[in-house]
């Protein structure tokens, strides 16, 4: 065997091989001695006699059980009959969850679309039938854009409990407008319905005298126009962080109740002699906003569950969705609640008469 350049890297070339061109699992899991010694020839441009291939497999097998790819009594890579396989390695992907996570970048809008390329790279051997994402590819031209950006500052600021300035409006179109100057302490990210939310302390708020467990609010991202670090001094919870996040996420049922002071458990009742188009009508609001069960009663006709929002129109036209239902009845367990939405329905009626 001539001692190329290249022939030295055989064994890396090896372990690369069965990394990258031997599956754990389903097709493509197994290979052939002529196979590695092909594909060393094609690398290296060297012929290897087949006793030094066994000999790096053992090689291989000592390695993989010093770093944990398989346990310490385990083979990584063994011989069945004429074929060669190799077990799981710990950390890998499996295929399923390979093609989970394209198919929720696919399903991103916002998430650059090479990054599905760089997992079929990864793992080429999961992908090479021609896999066909079940999701949309909408994204597939984005790159780079303002929201990775964003999302990469977001976390540098909660890794290092830094305070940020952040302009805060309204999407309109491509750009974002009516924006107010917010001060908020960053905690953390959330993600639901295709969109990032930032929790954080609204530090305004605090310096206003509101508790900083009552100060704390979820921002789209989506809505920042720009955000940056400030030298302000950081309101937050110390160890306690986590805790306090766990208590918000579960007392808050939707983003509307972060909407400020006006947030408010709503007691919600639907009633219906139809059981499908009660349980029709209960799904068209879950599918909107969280909610919490407070009766089942569905088999006889009612629901009772609590919401929790302020009195903001994007909650109006979620119940304004559910009212449309036929033979669905809907009471709202708050005078003030019912008098808001009375209003709205009284505005949305103007329309229709102009």
């Amino acid at each position: 065997m001539p001692n190329t350049e290249y022939s030295k890297l055989k064994l890396l070339y090896l372990y690369h091989y069965f990394r990258k061109y031997v599956a754990a699992e389903g097709p493509g899991d197994e290979t052939t001695m002529g196979e590695m010694m092909a594909y060393l020839n094609k690398m290296t441009g060297a012929e290897f006699e087949r006793k030094s291939i066994y000999s790096d497999i053992d090689r291989l097998n000592e390695f993989a059980r010093s770093i944990g790819i398989c346990e310490p009594d385990e083979q990584w890579i063994e011989l069945e009959g004429r074929k060669y396989k190799r077990g799981e390695a710990k950390g890998d992907l499996t295929s399923d969850e390979a093609k989970l996570i394209v198919d929720a970048i696919n399903a991103t809008d916002f998430i650059d679309s090479g990054l599905c390329e760089k997992i079929k790279g990864m793992y080429p051997l999961y992908f090479e039938e021609g896999y066909r994402s079940v999701m949309s590819h909408d994204n597939k031209q984005v790159r780079k854009s303002s929201m990775i950006y964003l999302l990469a500052n977001v976390r540098k600021a909660i890794q290092n409990e830094e305070v940020m300035g952040i302009e805060y409006g309204y999407v309109l179109g491509s750009g974002i407008s009516g924006t107010t100057s917010k001060t908020v302490s960053p905690m953390g990210l959330d993600f639901k319905n295709s969109r990032y939310y930032l929790i954080a302390v609204d530090n305004d708020a605090v310096e206003a005298g509101v508790s900083k467990n009552k100060a704390i609010r979820t921002y789209r991202l989506d809505r920042i126009k720009s955000a940056r670090i400030l030298k302000k001094p950081f309101i937050g919870f110390d160890k306690k962080r986590d805790s306090v996040l766990e208590k918000y996420m579960k007392d808050s049922l939707n983003e509307f109740s972060y909407s400020g002071s006006d947030s408010r458990t709503i007691l919600i009742t639907l009633r219906s002699s139809d059981e499908k188009a009660l349980l029709k009508a209960y799904t068209a609001l879950t599918d909107e906003m969280k909610t919490k069960l407070l009766t089942d009663r569905a088999d006889k006709g009612e629901l009772k569950f609590y919401v929790e929002s302020g009195l903001v129109p994007p909650f109006f036209n979620i119940l304004f969705k559910v009212c449309m239902y036929e033979n669905v009845d809907m009471t709202i367990d708050d005078p003030e609640v019912k008098a808001a939405f009375k209003k709205y329905l009284n505005k949305a009626g103007k329309v229709c008469r102009s």
